[in-house]
């Protein structure tokens, strides 16, 4: 495979993108991997890889530029000192820069960054993302729905709340299909609330699937957290590509 860092410019700094793809000229369809609460680290770099094996031109941004250049997170220290630490505390802060309107602005410069390379298809799009780039992809499949045509999001928060801008209000807009992969046991998550997301989809007329998957832990779909679950991991990436092929109109890849 090839691979490679990039700096993307935005209005509010330089935001490092890994590209990682398939040898070859291409094109490949793009696929954009949302990092979770933890970081732009080499685990994310390591899903992206194995995302770009099975057929994709896959870039994945790091969302907390704003906060500095590739930071992450101890969560040894995260575990030791609870929510309330000063570890989690700083991670809160960096998950704060995350907002809505920044995240579609870092998406659409990441894709003009990419657009002048041969090997990056122009057609439609697909992402995945992971804890609080769960929400990011349910967010950017809404607000590029003329351009995402599937999108995955694993282990997510509560994705419907109580306030206005509760993620559960972006499936008006979604065109694609989508697939969302709750833990079982998550803080955040009740069955309840899975429950009515999965009727929220059907609602919306949302083409989708919703799972929470037994045994697993928020976190399940990394391997360098203590809660990973190398089953629900792989079930994660299977499904995630299936998802990408069938909208995609692809043949099997394997991965």
């Amino acid at each position: 495979m090839v691979e490679k860092e990039i700096q993307v410019r935005t209005n509010d700094g330089v935001m490092t993108t890994f590209v990682v793809r398939p040898d070859g000229h291409g094109p490949f369809p793009v696929a954009v991997i949302f990092m979770d609460g933890v970081g732009y680290r080499e685990q994310v770099k390591a899903n992206a890889r194995r995302f770009a094996a099975g057929g994709y031109y896959c870039v994945a941004p790091d969302l907390y530029y704003r906060e500095g250049d590739r930071i992450s997170f101890d969560m040894s220290n995260m575990a030791s000192g609870g929510l309330k630490g000063a570890e989690a505390e700083r991670m809160m802060k960096a998950a704060a820069s995350v907002t809505p309107e920044n995240v579609v602005a870092d998406t659409r410069a990441v894709l003009a960054a990419i657009s002048s390379d041969p090997a990056a298809s122009p057609g439609p799009k697909v992402c995945v993302g992971y804890c609080l780039g769960a929400r990011v992809a349910l967010h950017i499949a809404s607000a590029l729905a003329g351009e995402i045509v599937a999108a995955a999001a694993i282990h997510p928060g509560a994705l419907i709340t109580d306030k206005p801008d509760s993620p559960h209000h972006d499936l008006a807009k979604v065109r694609g299909e989508l697939y969302f992969a709750f833990a079982e046991t998550d803080r955040s998550v009740t069955q309840e609330m899975v429950d009515q997301f999965r009727e929220e989809l059907r609602r919306n007329r949302v083409r989708g699937v919703v799972e929470r998957l037994v045994g697993t832990t928020h976190g399940f779909a990394m391997a360098d957290l203590p809660v990973y679950n190398r089953e629900a991991a792989e079930h994660h990436f299977e499904r995630t590509l299936e998802l990408w092929r069938r909208n995609l109109s692809q043949e099997p890849v394997e991965a």
